[in-house]
């Protein structure tokens, strides 16, 4: 066989990462999230058939989602025994222990193991191959999290298994069943492909630097098949073997996040053997951060167009106040049209909640900030603990105690991330103190043209009641100026040859008289609010500097 076609002891391992808690978990993914938030589905009955039920129709909320998905693959895709079905295997989510770390396999059920392991032969390119692997179900702090191991063992029946094609790849990942798509975990996934190089692989590697990627090309493309291929990222060594990384963390949505990984030494596999729960924890916190980081840019354009919508709006309410009218109304001191004051007014009743709802997506894209940084200080922690654990043993060598190919992702990712959101949060928040101020400018104009409307109509009740006191004085007094003897004499009119009854003409000059009083009234009000604009506007002048 062509060493380029061919893997030794090929395994697919996959890390699936799904909400436990809703309430509890970090990143409040339900609750907070831009879509929207679902109350979570509700246990079976406890009479229920202790077999398998189907999912419900949104996963997103079913707290098994996992198991059903991982009874799915097996059953339906690998064709794995049935035992599988049987709920009595794992913990559902009421009768699960307290602890950051709960093992939701009943022991009794599997010999005692802390997985679910499965078998079965196949026929591939006319070669009968074995195929071996185990399910296991854990509850990682508020996380369900399960790892699934599909493989062709190193050994069977203590001899070596012959090496396969790449085609392989095909059929432990059956209708791309292990994809993100597929899978749909609240959390997302990673993807681990590893397999052994042989003396010619490793030989060409020396010789060719492509050699290995163009290897790692091959086994994704056997593995995903009528889809597109997700993007090369970049390459290092991890526990001494090369390892190929998919998928970048900056675009979540681009395809799935999967490692290849190339054993070259047989310390590489004690390592990781001994190591696998810890990436289990090492792949939940990094799922988690760019969950977080993938909600935050989802948040970034919800906010950005609330932005953009409150800018015009202000904008729009500005130019409306500024019209050639209005200010020319304004000096005559005729104030405001009763629409525009109705507009104003609707303004200051709908401005406050948006204000509410626009800080309330900041502090969502906030907390996200701080569960990046939770998140990446655990996958940081835990790297330490691995980094001390493999040295304490003092029998492995710097380049494979070297976790630099995972740190990447704490030391370098990560700070972006956190970078990009405070930019985002330095630039937004400017507009939470300009909506502010419109609204005080918006509540400023109502209330004057109010206080203006109240003083005008203070004005007219005072020149009112003036004017007809003054008219009941004026007719109280008539009679004294006008001899009422006979009743109905004829009054002649000044500078007119006509006369006029004596009780109409005490009705006309009081009226007069009363309306004389109100307009004067009036009209030393308005003169004198015109006197206070000619002075504020000279006082005005005064201030500007000279040209």
């Amino acid at each position: 066989m062509n060493p380029i076609s061919t893997v030794y002891a090929p395994n697919v391992h996959l890390f699936a990462f799904h909400v436990w808690d809703i309430l509890a978990s970090s990143s409040n993914p339900l609750a907070n999230s831009p879509q929207q938030a679902l109350p979570p589905t509700s246990n079976p009955p406890a009479n229920s058939p202790q077999t398998a039920l189907p999912p419900t129709s949104n996963p997103a909320i079913d707290p098994e989602h996992l198991w059903y998905k991982c009874n799915e693959i097996l059953q339906e895709k690998l064709r794995v025994p049935a035992e599988f079905n049987d709920r009595n295997l794992y913990k559902n989510q009421t009768s699960q222990p307290k602890g950051r770390r709960v093992n939701l396999i009943v022991k009794a059920e599997v010999n005692n193991r802390e997985s679910l392991p499965f078998d079965k032969e196949i026929q591939h390119h006319n070669q009968q191959i074995s195929l071996a692997g185990f399910a296991q179900m854990l509850r990682i702090g508020d996380s369900y999290a399960l790892g699934l191991n599909i493989r062709v063992p190193e050994k069977t029946n203590g001899t070596n298994t012959p090496d396969v094609d790449l085609s392989i790849f095909q059929d432990l990942n059956p209708d791309n069943c292990l994809l993100r798509d597929s899978v749909n975990s609240y959390f997302g996934q990673t993807l681990l492909l590893t397999a052994w190089l042989s003396p010619d692989q490793k030989q060409e590697a020396e010789e060719d630097s492509q050699y290995l990627q163009s290897l790692a090309q091959k086994c994704l493309k056997n593995f995903i098949s009528g889809q597109d291929l997700p993007e090369f990222y970049r390459e290092g060594e991890l526990f001494g073997s090369p390892i190929l990384e998919y998928g970048n963390p900056s675009y979540p949505n681009a395809g799935d996040h999967i490692l290849i990984w190339f054993f070259s030494s047989a310390t590489t596999g004690e390592i990781w053997d001994s190591r696998y729960s810890d990436f289990l924890d090492l792949f939940l916190y990094r799922n988690k951060t760019i969950q977080a980081y993938q909600e935050s840019r989802a948040y970034y354009y919800q906010i950005r167009q609330e932005y953009e919508k409150i800018t015009e709006d202000i904008n729009e309410t500005f130019r409306y106040l500024q019209r050639d009218t209005a200010p020319q109304r304004q000096l005559k001191g005729t104030g405001l049209k009763p629409e525009e004051l109705e507009y104003l007014e609707g303004k200051t009743i709908e401005m406050p909640p948006r204000a509410v709802n626009y800080a309330r997506l900041l502090m969502d894209l906030e907390f996200r900030q701080n569960t990046i940084a939770i998140n990446a200080k655990n996958y940081q922690d835990k790297l330490n603990q691995i980094s001390l654990d493999i040295k304490a043993r003092k029998k492995y060598n710097d380049r494979e105690c070297d976790l630099k190919f995972l740190k990447l992702f704490s030391q370098e990712t990560c700070p972006q991330f956190q970078e990009q959101i405070k930019a985002d949060l330095g630039y937004f928040r400017h507009s939470t103190g300009l909506l502010d101020k419109a609204m005080e400018a918006i509540r400023g104009v109502v209330v004057i043209e109010e206080a203006y409307r109240d003083a005008k109509l203070e004005v007219t009740i005072q020149a009112v009641g003036l004017g007809l006191g003054i008219a009941g004085v004026v007719a109280g007094s008539a009679p004294y100026l006008i001899k009422q003897d006979p009743p109905n004499q004829i009054v002649a009119l000044p500078f007119l040859k006509v006369g006029i009854n004596s009780f109409a003409f005490v009705l006309l000059i009081s009226i007069g008289a009363g309306l004389g009083v109100s307009l004067f009234v009036m009209w030393s009000a308005k003169s004198k609010n015109l006197l206070g604009k000619f002075k504020n506007l000279l006082n005005r002048n005064k201030q500007l500097p000279p040209p």
